[in-house]
């Protein structure tokens, strides 16, 4: 389980990390956009050359372009971390029904070894665990035949 747990928090660190990087490089697309408008008008009004704007605008160009391809990557990264997260937790939250389950119907097992019938509330519980973790294995193949 703390294998789990460690890989859950590594995919929160890393989607962390990612909107972070998103946030920075969508500053960098809107100075890139600023600076080329700001390029445009001091080639209209001031003494620079034609050669030395196009030169200027195509490094911002270059930058806009990288900050878009990398925004690109991240996005890949993202949605693959977001559903391997999900994946892990549905697996964590099974494992976690199946241990209670397990732990239950030995309690349910002893009531009724003991003095007859079980009390109603184990068989109560013991059925909502069986319910979420039929429900927790749908969500899974669901989530795998969208990855398909």
């Amino acid at each position: 389980m703390q294998t789990l747990d460690v890989m859950i928090a590594r995919l929160r660190l890393m989607l962390a990390d990612i909107g972070a990087k998103e946030s920075q490089l969508e500053g960098l697309r809107r100075q890139c956009r600023e600076q080329r408008n700001r390029v445009v008008g001091h080639c209209l009004y001031s003494e620079t050359t034609l050669d030395r704007t196009l030169g200027l605008m195509g490094d911002i160009a270059e930058r806009l372009r990288d900050a878009d391809i990398t925004l690109e990557h991240l996005a890949m990264i993202r949605r693959k971390a977001e559903t391997e997260l999900e994946s892990l937790q549905l697996t964590k939250g099974v494992e976690q029904a199946k241990a209670e389950l397990a732990e239950l119907q030995r309690r349910q097992a002893d009531a009724e070894g003991a003095t007859g019938p079980a009390p109603s509330d184990l068989s109560e519980e013991i059925q909502r665990l069986q319910n979420l973790i039929n429900e927790a294995s749908d969500r899974a193949a669901r989530t795998l035949e969208r990855r398909s």
